[in-house]
């Protein structure tokens, strides 16, 4: 299919050509009769024909419209513009007409139109016509040998402008092949960038030498939030100052240096971003603008400090375990030494009450000593097959039977088979210590708890730990797993220390989300088998 027929511009623009010289001729006629119709009769055939053209002019636009620019609509209009042309020519004059010069243009529409073939058609009508209208002429014998000059030269004239505009037909043929493989090229490539950027996780922006946004990909938009959606062509200044900031540094010191910073999204939270800036140039190395690539690195961090503090946790437990091994003896001797001499009957009423306290206070230490070994190095686990449900019931029994803690309305919710592989002396101290702390920071009167466990994925499962309590304090909430860290006067600090070091032993994780006045949850993310382990 010709190269016209996927764009109606061309057809509207030969059109309009079209009428234009009809309008031309139109107006000539009138103006200037002596050249065109110099006798009444003569100016109305040439304005019939004038007429007629107008009407099929109108005839091919409706058509077109309805069917598009299809064989028949070419062959009827090139055969028909023939005839006009041939009439007009005729009463002006004949092979000496100034209206000679439509067969060319006849011949240029049906090649541009159309193709090597309508061309070829439309210039053999023309030829022929022009000959027979030589050939039937009156012409005077002193004006023959000019005439025939002037024959043969509109002849060549004829099949030269044909040549040359099938020639340019074929090429404006190939020429458009090749910009529609290259636009489809360039579509691919496109979707092929977009994709690249879409698929990864870091947000990716690129901008102008003016600083305005050219380019963003989905992650951009989940990191920055929806604003940035209508940020193409409008500067960066208007939806991210710190991007903006960053690019001028780069400015100014040409280094790509990875960054840290941190950066508020619409709903309030906090992020920390990783971000690496980056010049565009084309191959003649001409700058074309700037890039972001940036990724939301808060859970790294986050992660990192975990790692730290359990590193640091490690070391000073190796020592301290040590320390606390040396300690207990000491302890076993002075609590030995005090009731041997409380059970003496020459001690005094204070003497005995002075005994009683150095007891009393060396079964704490011991206590203590042995919470703070638990957690420095624990025991070897014995690891079984155990129902969540049944162990978390298990434990409820046993902290029933403290009458010191308030009352408080206790929801489970976890799946009767929902199992998995752990030491069940450990599981129980996790949640002791869990449930001790969310029964102490419970209100005297409408206290709750819940326990919700859930299985994630086949390999894990979550349980979430919630109380309606105090709360815990922003500052505080990083803090609450670490050693002899406590809110309580009568509080050790190694009851939260136990249960993350626990669970991370069990290659799981833990976090705590709390609001002042208005209780805690506590998330345990455990595997449901042990690796590395023999049961």
């Amino acid at each position: 299919m010709p190269f016209k027929n996927s764009n109606g511009l061309l057809f509207y623009c030969i059109t309009a050509g079209r009428l234009a010289i009809l309008v031309l001729l139109l107006c000539s006629t009138y103006l200037l009769p002596r050249y065109f119709a110099d006798t009444f009769g003569k100016m109305t055939h040439l304005s019939l024909i004038l007429g007629g053209a107008f009407f099929l002019t109108a005839v091919y636009i409706i058509w077109y419209k309805k069917s598009g620019l299809n064989k028949w609509l070419l062959y009827i209009q090139t055969l028909f513009d023939v005839i006009l042309v041939n009439l007009a020519v005729f009463w002006t004059g004949g092979p000496e007409s100034p209206l000679v010069f439509l067969y060319p243009i006849v011949i240029l529409t049906a090649c541009i139109l159309g193709s090597q073939k309508e061309g070829a058609a439309s210039t053999f009508l023309c030829t022929i016509s022009y000959a027979a209208l030589f050939w039937f002429g009156e012409i005077p014998g002193d004006k023959l040998n000019d005439a025939l000059y002037i024959f043969f030269i509109n002849i060549a004239a004829f099949n030269i402008i044909a040549s040359l505009g099938i020639i340019l037909v074929q090429r404006l043929h190939y020429t458009e092949k090749k910009l529609s493989d290259i636009k489809v090229d360039l579509r691919r490539m496109e979707e092929i960038h977009r994709h690249l950027a879409d698929s990864i996780q870091s947000g990716l922006i690129t901008v102008n030498e003016k600083g305005n946004i050219t380019f963003f990909n989905q992650a951009a938009i989940k990191i920055l939030g929806q604003k940035i959606i209508n940020g193409y062509g409008k500067p960066l200044q208007e939806f991210w100052p710190t991007g903006i900031q960053l690019l001028e540094n780069f400015r100014n010191s040409r280094e790509g240096k990875r960054q840290e910073v941190s950066h508020t999204d619409p709903p309030g939270s906090s992020k920390i971003l990783g971000i690496s800036t980056f010049l565009l140039k084309d191959p003649q190395e001409q700058t074309l603008g700037y890039g972001i690539i940036f990724q939301d690195i808060t859970e790294i961090k986050a992660r990192e400090k975990r790692l730290q503090r359990m590193d640091r946790l490690a070391a000073l437990g190796e020592m301290a375990a040590g320390l606390a091994h040396e300690i207990r003896n000491p302890l076993a001797s002075l609590s030995g030494a005090a009731q041997f001499l409380e059970e003496s009957a020459l001690l005094q009423p204070e003497e005995r009450r002075l005994l009683q306290i150095i007891s009393k206070e060396s079964d704490r230490l011991n206590d203590l000593t042995r919470s703070f070994l638990l957690y420095a190095k624990p025991e070897e686990k014995k690891i079984q097959n155990i129902s969540l449900l049944e162990e978390i019931e298990s434990v409820f029994s046993l902290m029933k039977q403290r009458k010191k803690f308030p009352q408080a309305d206790v929801k489970i919710d976890v799946p009767a088979n929902l199992q998995f592989e752990v030491d069940p002396s450990q599981f129980k101290q996790v949640l002791l210590n869990l449930l001790l702390n969310a029964y102490q920071a419970l209100p005297h009167e409408d206290g709750r708890i819940s326990i919700n466990g859930t299985s994630e994925g086949g390999d894990h499962l979550v349980l979430k730990i919630s109380d309606n309590g105090t709360g815990i304090r922003p500052e505080d909430l990083s803090r609450v797993f670490n050693p002899f860290f406590t809110t309580r006067p009568d509080g050790t600090g190694l009851g939260l220390a136990i249960v993350h070091r626990l669970i991370h032993e069990w290659n799981g994780d833990i976090t705590v989300d709390s609001e002042q006045g208005k209780g805690s949850t506590f998330t345990l993310y455990l595997p449901k088998r042990m690796k590395g382990v023999e049961k």
